[in-house]
């Protein structure tokens, strides 16, 4: 009997131990703050005012994506009328194109929906050119009428949804929270068995 009683010490002295030294508590707090995707624009969103324009005019701007999460993750690009007449936006040009030169849409505002899915691995990056054209053969009823358009860059989420860049995104560490929650409770229950048996024990041997 003895010799099982101080089985049982030794079995919950280094249960004790190795929940100690090998359950990382606090890790996820950390793993936290890493952002597993973080799409990051420069600058963050590309607006042209259409207000100073007139027909035959035209604006470019220049977009930089970068990839600075960990992960790959592939973007999308949209835009809005933000203010203005939708006349107007339905008929500006748009065309985008590539670092390469390469044409990735031509056509209107109106027909503009969003553009495929371009891929972007971790810590590469590449440069957009927008730009934005007020048709020379615009009649006079677009005369005097304004719009702001806005394009906004979202990053395709592994959740599903759509991530705007402006946001990024932490992916919990929840794979560690619910290992460390199963050793522990495998563990008390361990504990607890064993003080059961030192119990009976302790009582087989008063009553012996």
């Amino acid at each position: 009997m003895k010799i099982l009683k101080w089985i049982s010490i030794a079995s919950i002295y280094y249960l004790l131990l190795f929940m100690l030294i090998f359950i990382p508590f606090g890790t996820t707090a950390a793993s936290e703050d890493i952002k597993e995707i973080d799409i990051i624009t420069t600058p963050e969103k590309v607006l042209f005012d259409v207000d100073n324009m007139k027909p035959g005019d035209w604006s470019e701007r220049v977009l930089e994506i970068s990839n600075g999460g960990k992960e790959d993750f592939k973007y999308i690009i949209s835009s809005k009328l933000k203010s203005g007449d939708k006349k107007l936006y339905n008929e500006l040009k748009l065309k985008i194109t590539s670092e390469d030169t390469k044409e990735l849409f031509s056509g209107t505002l109106g027909q503009f929906d969003k553009l495929d899915p371009r891929e972007i691995k971790t810590t590469d990056k590449e440069k957009l050119t927008f730009q934005v054209d007020f048709p020379a053969e615009l009649g006079n009823e677009f005369q005097g009428l304004t719009c702001e358009v806005e394009f906004k860059i979202y990053a395709e989420g592994t959740f599903g949804g759509l991530i705007p860049a402006e946001n990024g995104i932490k992916l919990p560490n929840t794979a560690t929270d619910t290992m460390n929650l199963i050793v522990i409770g495998g563990a008390l229950l361990l504990i607890g068995l064993l003080v059961l048996i030192m119990h009976r024990v302790r009582r087989a041997n008063l009553n012996s």
